[in-house]
């Protein structure tokens, strides 16, 4: 009979990798000043927040505007101008 062989095969139960997704910066409720850079296609502007993207309708490129964050996904939110 021939001898057994002992391994240990070592996993991580958290995935370790550079990509991993952050939290996103703002949650619903959230009131942040935004400066406009893009229009969408469907005609909202875009603004990032640390990185993020909010979608803003009615905004257009080259404003900068106060922004309720009315919803939040993934990798981007939308908000509603104020004032």
């Amino acid at each position: 009979m021939f001898g057994r062989k002992e391994f240990r095969i070592s996993r991580s139960h958290k995935k370790k990798d550079k990509y991993t997704k952050k939290k996103p910066p703002v949650k619903r409720g959230d009131v942040i000043e935004l400066y406009i850079k893009d229009v969408s296609k469907k005609g909202d502007g875009v603004g990032k927040f640390e990185d993020f993207a909010v979608f803003v309708p009615g905004a257009e490129e080259g404003e900068v505007v106060k922004v309720k964050i009315v919803e939040v996904k993934k990798n981007c939110a939308v908000g509603k101008r104020m004032g």
